[in-house]
């Protein structure tokens, strides 16, 4: 039976919040969405790309697996404030067309009767659905990981209600899309297992990327998941210092100060300190819901499957998670380092891209594109 007030969570890979394409072979999307731009190779790195990065979205990365946040959390907190603007809107308008019914204030007249229902018949049904968004993130989960085991080739994706969804790494398509967002063109990643031709997509994962950038810098991204789950273990150390930090989600509810930090952080450094400075009231208004959102969910807990499986080796030297984060981590947040410490931070990390460019140039520079 239909229930109108059942809340249904802002999961990524549930399908009902991801509706981008069809099919691999779209070059038409709906919703706004472009298609499939590219296909891209698990088994063929690009020599080409610019750089590696995480871009902020890993919780942990180890010799056993890579754990990164669901492509929702960068904006946690966003759907609960609209959600609360808009049906307060419209169920306000409700109350008061029904309190100037019992008044009546419009003399019973026709056309008194007419704009009422009219207004009841439009502003009900977008109660319901300002309802539903209003309660689509909170006693929920904190985040939806997305774990990568190389060890055994094995994708696991946490899923509403704590199921989750285990998949093969060498059977999913990851594919390049994009979407018209007002002016810009927003570019992803998504994770597409397909039906039995092959084409028709039946689960979409997208993975925790969302810049208007473009490919190339996309591709810094994917390189960064394909050479974990590729490429051999001398990969790991660099891979780790090309992450400056990782949000603390793992074992704890992230706090409000830190949400806001997340809210405006820095991709590309200090460049964008003052787009994000003039952006900083919006941030702090949503800071507040998204706080709601962490305290009212639940952290999410693998079940003892996926733990057994991804058990990593005691004495692992590969261990990058937030307790490694720098003392002062909203320093490389905001892009607030002095000049010498963000210059040996940077240095670092374009240091460790260098190498593992210089390898994949090395073993994929003679051969050509198969994407």
């Amino acid at each position: 039976m239909f229930n109108p007030f059942k809340r249904l969570p802002v999961d990524p890979s549930s399908g009902r919040f991801y509706k981008g394409f069809l099919r691999l072979s779209d070059k038409g999307g709906q919703f706004g969405y472009k298609g499939v731009s590219r296909i891209y190779s698990q088994e063929k790195g690009d020599p080409n790309v610019k750089g590696i990065s995480g871009f902020d979205s890993v919780v942990r990365l180890n010799s056993t697996y890579l754990e990164l946040v669901d492509q929702s959390y960068n904006w946690r907190g966003t759907w609960t404030l609209a959600g609360v603007i808009f049906f307060c809107m419209f169920f306000g308008l409700f109350c008061y067309s029904f309190i100037g019914v019992m008044m009546g204030w419009g003399g019973y007249s026709f056309g008194f009767w007419f704009g009422t229902l009219l207004i009841w018949a439009i502003t009900l049904p977008l109660s319901l659905l300002t309802y539903r968004m209003m309660t689509s993130e909170v006693f929920f989960s904190t985040y939806y990981p997305i774990r990568f085991n190389r060890k055994n080739g094995m994708v696991y994706v946490y899923q509403s209600g704590g199921t989750v969804l285990f998949v093969p790494w060498r059977d999913i398509h990851f594919v390049l899309t994009s979407a018209k967002m007002g002016s810009s063109t927003q570019w992803t990643i998504v994770g597409c297992t397909t039906e039995e031709d092959g084409d028709t997509v039946a689960k979409a994962i997208p993975l925790p990327i969302d810049l208007s950038q473009g490919p190339e810098v996309i591709l810094m991204y994917w390189e960064f998941i394909r050479c974990y789950m590729e490429e051999g273990d001398e990969y790991l150390p660099d891979l780790v210092d090309t992450i400056p930090w990782c949000p603390p989600v793992e074992k704890q509810k992230e706090g409000w100060l830190f949400g806001l930090l997340y809210l405006s952080k820095q991709l590309f450094g200090r460049l964008g300190l003052i787009v994000n400075a003039l952006q900083l009231p919006i941030f702090f208004v949503i800071s507040f819901p998204r706080w709601l959102v962490m305290a009212t969910c639940n952290i999410p807990v693998w079940p003892a499957e996926v733990v057994s499986a991804c058990q990593p080796a005691e004495n692992d030297p590969v261990n990058k998670g937030a307790e490694n984060n720098p003392p002062q981590v909203w320093r490389p947040m905001l892009g607030l380092q002095g000049k010498t410490r963000y210059a040996q931070s940077f240095a670092r990390e374009r240091e460790a891209m260098d190498r593992i460019i210089a390898r994949l140039k090395v073993k994929y520079g003679g051969q050509e594109s198969t994407d």
